[in-house]
C-alpha cells in the first residue's frame, strides 16, 4: 500500500516536531516537509503535491484560512486537517465549509490526531473505489465511525501482552516509565502500547498532580471493557 504524503504547516517548531512524530508512528504515512508560513506552504503544495496538509490556521504570511481558500479556488487535490487554537464558531464554520477532513482545537492529545489521520486514511481508501454505496458516502461525510483503529508501528502481540501483564500486576495506576521498567522495555515504547490499549478499551488513563512539576499521566487496566482481540488479530 502506498504511503500518504503529509505536509505540516506550522510555525512553532516544538508543535511541528510533535505532529511529525505522531505522523511517523502511523502506518501508511510519511512527512515530506514542514512549512512555517502561508507563502511557503503554497509553494510546497504546488511542488511536492502532498496528499494531506496538517494546517495551522494561525500561520504568518497569509493565515491558514486564506491558504485553504486559495487551495480550493485553484482546485488543488489535497486534503486538509485543521489544527489550531481558534475555537470561534465562525472560524470553525468557515473552515468546515471549505471541506476539511477534521478540525482539531489545540491543545489536544496525540490520540485525537491519530483518529483524524485514521479518518483520512479510511476516507482515501473509500475514494479509491469507482462507485460508492450509501454507507461509503456516510464515511466521506464523517457520519460513520471508521472501522480501523490506530495501532503502533510494528506492534508485537507478545510485547502487548507483556505491557498488559505489567499494568495488571501493578498496585494501582502506573506511569509509562513504571510499566516499561516492569516489562523491561523503553518508557517511550511502553507509552505507545499503553495508548493503544486505551484506544481498544483495555486500559484507561488520566493525569495526577506531581507537586510543582507537570502532572503525571497514569494508566490502569479497564476491567469494565472486554479485550478487543479482533483488533489485535487484524494487525
Amino acid at each position: 500500500m502506498p504511503k500518504r504524503n503529509v505536509l505540516i504547516v506550522e510555525d512553532d517548531p516544538v508543535v511541528a516536531r510533535f505532529h511529525q512524530q505522531v505522523v511517523a508512528d502511523m502506518p501508511g504515512f510519511r512527512v515530506i516537509g514542514i512549512a512555517t508560513s502561508g507563502a511557503e506552504a503554497l509553494r510546497q503544495v504546488e511542488d511536492m503535491k502532498p496528499d494531506l496538509l496538517l494546517l495551522d490556521l494561525g500561520i504568518p504570511q497569509g493565515n491558514g484560512l486564506s491558504l485553504l481558500r486559495r487551495i480550493r479556488t485553484d482546485r488543488i487535490p489535497v486534503e486538509v486537517i485543521a489544527v489550531t487554537a481558534a475555537s470561534e464558531t465562525e472560524t470553525i464554520r468557515d473552515t468546515l465549509h471549505l471541506g476539511v477532513v477534521d478540525y482539531l482545537v489545540k491543545p489536544f492529545e496525540p490520540e485525537r490526531l491519530r483518529q483524524a489521520l485514521s479518518q483520512f486514511a479510511y476516507r482515501m481508501a473509500t475514494l479509491d473505489q469507482p462507485r460508492l454505496r450509501q454507507d461509503a458516502v456516510d464515511v466521506l461525510r464523517m457520519t460513520a465511525a471508521p472501522k480501523k483503529r490506530w495501532v503502533p508501528k510494528d506492534l508485537r502481540p507478545e510485547r502487548l501482552k507483556l505491557v498488559r501483564e505489567a499494568l495488571g500486576e501493578g498496585e494501582g495506576p502506573l506511569t509509562a516509565e513504571e510499566v516499561g521498567a516492569q516489562a523491561k522495555i523503553a518508557r517511550v515504547t511502553a507509552r505507545r502500547y499503553l495508548e493503544y490499549m486505551v484506544t481498544i478499551g483495555q486500559a484507561r488513563t488520566w493525569s495526577v498532580p506531581n507537586g510543582a512539576g507537570r502532572p503525571r499521566k497514569v494508566y490502569e487496566i479497564d476491567s469494565a471493557n472486554r479485550v478487543d482481540s479482533e483488533a489485535i488479530r487484524q494487525i
